[in-house]
């Protein structure tokens, strides 16, 4: 998919992320030249290490060094995956199809393919729905130039240690987000080892869970859908 060759093309430059990811802990403090959000971000997560030096921070020190070794992961997966963005949003959808019974999926399915144009009816079961649901999600323009704007923003490519720390940070602090607003997405995403991607998609799902407050069924997906596509 368009996007996903995007994700894989910005990664190119440095596909060893442990390689990677070691030359930002180890020399994080005397990298310059890069963009300054990105620095600060990454300067600002390596000094979180100096907490390791006292017991009582025993518990922020491993969750950096547990995020530390997720983003890796996450960079990997995005390689093994054909389309790792669609996959996001494909379970995404499925999370929220559970709470969707069997006797609304036709009405589901009917309300879709009217407020979706490039929705076809006749998809009747809720894996069916997910997958065409995602296609048309990452295919969308205002899904595509949403992600692109977050590719564009926190760029992949590797000028300095400190600017590949600082994406860490970012990833690891959208994670964070995730998992007090949707536990159920961000442990999907974890146990698929696609949490530490999340800030890529975050703007249009956190818009989505937003909108669709207090909503349920069918009425539900059908704002979410609306949200992701336009």
């Amino acid at each position: 998919m368009f996007i996903s060759s995007i994700v894989k093309f910005k990664l190119e430059t440095d596909r060893s992320a442990a390689v990677a990811l070691d030359r930002a802990v180890k020399g994080v403090m005397q990298s310059s030249g890069s963009t300054l959000e990105d620095v600060r971000s990454g300067v600002e997560r390596a000094s979180w290490y100096s907490s390791c030096l006292f017991d009582k921070y025993k518990d922020v020190c491993k969750e950096l060094s547990t995020e530390d070794q997720r983003f890796i992961k996450c960079i990997y997966e995005v390689y093994k995956r054909k389309d790792i963005i669609a996959d996001i949003i494909r379970m995404y959808i499925e999370d929220e199809l559970k709470y969707v019974s069997d006797s609304q999926i036709k009405s589901l399915d009917v309300k879709l393919t009217k407020y979706l144009a490039n929705y076809r009816s006749s998809r009747l079961t809720k894996m069916a729905i997910a997958n065409t649901l995602s296609i048309i999600v990452v295919n969308s323009f205002g899904f595509k130039n949403e992600v692109m704007v977050q590719l564009n923003r926190y760029s992949f490519v590797i000028v300095t240690a400190a600017s590949l720390y600082g994406k860490v940070q970012t990833a690891a602090l959208a994670a964070r987000k995730l998992r007090t607003i949707s536990p159920q997405l961000y442990n999907t995403l974890y146990m698929n080892n696609m949490e530490m991607l999340y800030f890529l998609v975050s703007e249009k799902i956190d818009k989505a869970l937003i909108n669709s407050t207090g909503l349920r069924g069918e009425d539900r997906i059908v704002s979410i859908m609306k949200t992701l596509s336009y």
